[in-house]
């Protein structure tokens, strides 16, 4: 597997595992009213965000090598 390859995988499953805790916090908000899962969403809602801006700017680079 060539290093290319490997951080194309490694982004997208940063990104999914970023999504799933959004999520998860946002449903633990609702049941337990808990705001430091409130935070929790929050922080990784900017850091997904963060991660496509990313992986934008790296797979355009990625695609030239």
């Amino acid at each position: 597997m060539s290093l290319r390859i490997f951080h194309v995988i490694f982004i997208t499953l940063c990104i999914a595992l970023s999504v799933y805790v959004a999520i998860w916090g946002v449903r633990e908000f609702i049941a337990s009213k808990s705001w430091s899962a409130l935070g929790l969403t929050a922080v990784f809602v900017v850091g997904g965000a963060a991660l496509v801006a990313y992986a934008g700017k790296a797979f355009r680079k990625l695609r030239d090598l």
